[in-house]
């Protein structure tokens, strides 16, 4: 929610610098908030996605191999190096805010101030990318490997939670798309470029991204098919999550056949033999029967 209200009023008040440019408020009030609250729509792509890992995947699937990233640490990582983007570009707007309100300042050194300025922004803005291109590797590696899971659960059979899986990878996709607009507008030409002196880009790499990412929530919101221990600010994976072991198709053709012991592979004991009587044999008996040809031990008297 603070990202939109970011959004919402970093678009109103870029309105507001277009037809007043001397408005200097304004201008840092827009160049602010439209640069940082895609992180916070970020952290919650994060969030939501390492809950549903660690609710979904059990404990046999949690290790590197499955997923790449520690199941209970997915959130932490990718926040933390979201937060390490963000306060980047955070030194950038402030410095430009601080050394463009000087007003003694020539026009040299504030050209200048411009230009370190967009330096830190594009360091931060290809950080944010670097995390997002992790983060969707990781995403797609689960989403795929997962589908190759057979679950005894129903919450996990009913596939209901890939809904919202995707949906936040296509919210990830959008956002790390207008993360890339934005550090070619401050990489080309040094800002002095198309994308930034015209605003229809902005509108349509920038505004658009944002506004299906907030339809794409609105469809398949995280919190309709997590539990709610799991939609909490206070959830700090302190719940178990899945506890079972799931298994995929070639895991199932290895394992033995009922009876047999898959160290050993001995066959169950067998039943001891019965005389013509109808009754059971001691072990290591020696009965003789009437018949001509059962006149020896019963077979397999020695085994027993």
């Amino acid at each position: 929610m603070l990202g939109i209200f970011m959004e919402v009023f970093g678009y109103w008040t870029r309105v507001i610098a277009i037809r007043n440019p001397n408005n200097n408020a304004a201008v840092f009030m827009t160049f602010l908030l439209t640069t940082l609250a895609p992180s916070f729509l970020a952290a919650g792509c994060y969030m939501s996605f390492g809950r549903i890992i660690y609710w979904v995947t059990p404990e046999n699937r949690r290790g590197f191999r499955q997923i790449w990233v520690p199941a209970r640490f997915v959130t932490m990582i990718f926040t933390a190096l979201d937060m390490l983007s963000f306060s980047v570009q955070c030194i950038g707007i402030f410095f430009f805010i601080g050394k463009l309100s000087n007003q003694g300042q020539t026009a040299d050194q504030q050209a200048q101030a411009v230009k370190t300025t967009y330096d830190i922004l594009r360091v931060g803005f290809i950080m944010q990318n670097v995390v997002f291109g992790v983060f969707m590797l990781v995403a797609f590696r689960f989403m795929f490997a997962s589908k190759a899971w057979k679950f005894d659960w129903p919450e996990a059979g009913s596939n209901r939670w890939r809904s919202a899986g995707w949906a936040i990878v296509a919210a990830a996709f959008m956002i790390a798309g207008r993360s890339l607009f934005r550090c070619l507008e401050f990489t080309l030409n040094r800002g002095d470029n198309y994308l930034r002196s015209h605003e229809w880009p902005f509108y349509l790499f920038d505004m658009v991204p944002i506004v299906l990412v907030l339809m794409i929530f609105n469809v398949a919101h995280p919190a309709r098919f997590l539990p709610p221990d799991y939609c909490t600010v206070r959830h700090a994976y302190k719940k178990p999550g899945y506890k079972g072991v799931v298994t995929t198709k070639s895991e199932e053709d290895d394992q033995p056949a009922p009876g047999y012991s898959r160290v050993s592979l001995v066959p169950p004991p067998l039943a001891p033999p019965r005389n013509n009587a109808g009754m059971t044999q001691a072990p290591n008996s020696s009965v003789t029967f009437s018949s001509p040809w059962n006149s020896r031990p019963s077979p397999g008297a020695d085994r027993y």
